[in-house]
């Protein structure tokens, strides 16, 4: 499952225009482990950054609470603040974030980033990245 995981993560950072697609799901412990992610050329790894806990952050308590995607097109200023390391560190200055959910919980998540610069999405990148999470959803319940 891992490399359809991959595969989606590639046509999501196609259709978007990104920099860098995650996709974490919950592991054993319930830690929403990187368990796929593509990468436009130069940019950098979620893996090399400074390791976190997304679950310990505002961004990812949003998609808890309300189930919704959070788009952010400057994360320097949108009053839902992101990890720090994140924009300091991976320089991700706007991004798309999706629950994955199951049974009623969330147990990932996506993200689409873009480096560098702040973004405004368009409606077929919404829409892309909800075709992703409803596969991705699907796959867990199947």
């Amino acid at each position: 499952m891992t490399t359809e995981y991959a595969d989606g993560c590639r046509r999501l950072l196609s259709a978007t225009g990104a920099s860098r697609v995650t996709l974490r799901l919950a592991d054993p412990t319930g830690f929403p482990a990187l368990v796929a992610e593509e990468l436009s050329p130069g940019v950098p790894s979620m893996r090399s950054g400074t390791p976190i806990n997304p679950a310990d952050y505002p961004t990812y308590r949003h998609l808890v609470d309300t189930g919704e995607l959070l788009i952010q097109s400057d994360t320097r200023t949108h009053p839902i603040r992101p990890p720090r390391s994140l924009i300091d560190e991976m320089r991700v200055y706007a991004q798309i974030l999706a629950p994955i959910r199951r049974d009623g919980r969330t147990v990932g998540t996506i993200s689409v980033h873009i480096q560098d610069r702040p973004h405004r999405f368009t409606a077929a990148d919404v829409a892309a990245v909800r075709d992703f999470q409803q596969y991705v959803e699907a796959g867990l319940t199947g």
